[in-house]
């Protein structure tokens, strides 16, 4: 505050965006508490509400000509349920990831084509067939969303994805090896790091269920952890000794670290304790908890069902107790019993 203060002064509230430029020189946690303090005290002149996701689509999609950006931009505004048709809003992160997956490809058309009218099923296909497995099923999904709503608003003629199938073999799942697993938990390097490996290789959760755990849905009397999921579902966790300890011993150390902190996740980091929007934990910093371990999270997890699956021939006992779909629990099912499902002659 002081070094803040002497650069600025406090005759008037402090734009949000000139510390965050002067955080860039000091350690994050610092800003974060400088800004939740200077907030709770009216000396704060907030930044627009728009989040790192929204910046990012807003971003690239003025980085394409005008015609084509134009015309990104309505299928932006219908994905958020402001098209000419009423639609349920869909997320940023979804927007995002679909202009992720297709952006080699606008890349391309954005140089050879003045429109999006101009791209034909051929384009399609020929851009398709330059990658391979979920890449390519990212791909067509990212560019099916975009063609067939601009269809649907009328902004062209036709949607040249409608005739192209998706041909996409999902892969059995594979168990790891008893070296990779052996003492996981206990190579983890901190507190917080070893409930996250808990959560993951015991309870079977991915990245977003990790990051959306928040303190209050941990009910320690019953011994159990309610996880949100996408579209207002939830699953209960019965929390074995184990991941009760895990998730003691985090809390103590969280609390050591910031008893402050205002923020209502059960995971978080110096950067997201006192920042004002309360972040999750970074998926990032999950991925890497992993890779530190020579391991991906998306294995682990996987790892975990298929054990069950070896354990019972029951599609409804792996859905129960993991959160999944029918056809994943058949794709599990099928991996750990592939005799069920081999033909005999």
């Amino acid at each position: 505050m002081t070094v803040l203060l002497s650069w600025i002064g406090a005759e008037m509230p402090i734009r949000e965006a000139d510390i965050r430029a002067l955080r860039r020189t000091l350690y994050k946690g610092t800003g974060n508490r400088a800004l939740a303090f200077l907030s709770a005290h009216g000396l704060l002149a907030p930044e627009s509400s728009i989040t790192s996701t929204e910046r990012w689509v807003i971003t690239h999609v003025d980085q394409y000509p005008d015609h084509i950006a134009t015309e990104i931009r309505v299928w932006v505004q219908a994905m958020r349920g402001l098209g000419r048709r009423r639609r349920k809003p869909r997320s940023w992160k979804l927007i995002q990831n679909h202009l992720y997956a297709v952006r080699p490809l606008l890349d391309t058309w954005s140089a050879r084509h003045r429109s999006l009218r101009d791209v034909t099923e051929d384009h399609i296909r020929d851009g398709v067939r330059e990658v391979t497995g979920s890449a390519a099923h990212h791909h067509l999904a990212g560019l099916r969303s975009i063609f067939g709503m601009l269809k649907s608003e009328r902004i062209l003629p036709h949607d040249p994805t409608r005739g192209i199938a998706n041909s996409r073999a999902l892969p059995l799942p594979t168990p790891l090896r008893d070296d990779q697993l052996r003492g996981l938990i206990e190579r983890a390097e901190d507190p917080r790091a070893q409930l996250i490996v808990a959560l993951v290789a015991v309870h079977a959760l991915n990245v977003e269920e990790v990051r959306a755990l928040r303190t209050d849905s941990l009910d320690n009397r019953a011994g159990t952890l309610t996880v949100v999921r996408p579209r207002g579902r939830t699953r209960i966790l019965y929390l074995d000794e184990l991941t009760r300890t895990l998730i003691v011993r985090w809390l103590r150390h969280r609390h050591a670290l910031w008893p402050a902190s205002p923020n209502p996740h059960l995971l978080i980091s110096s950067h997201g304790a006192h920042a004002a929007n309360t972040p999750p934990l970074a998926a990032l910093t999950i991925t890497n908890t992993f890779r530190r371990l020579g391991l991906q999270s998306r294995r682990v997890r996987s790892d975990r069902i298929l054990h069950e699956a070896t354990t019972t021939e029951d599609p409804v006992l792996l859905i129960s107790l993991f959160g999944i779909t029918v056809p994943t629990a058949m794709r599990y099912l099928q991996a750990a019993h592939p005799h069920r499902t081999t033909p005999t002659r």
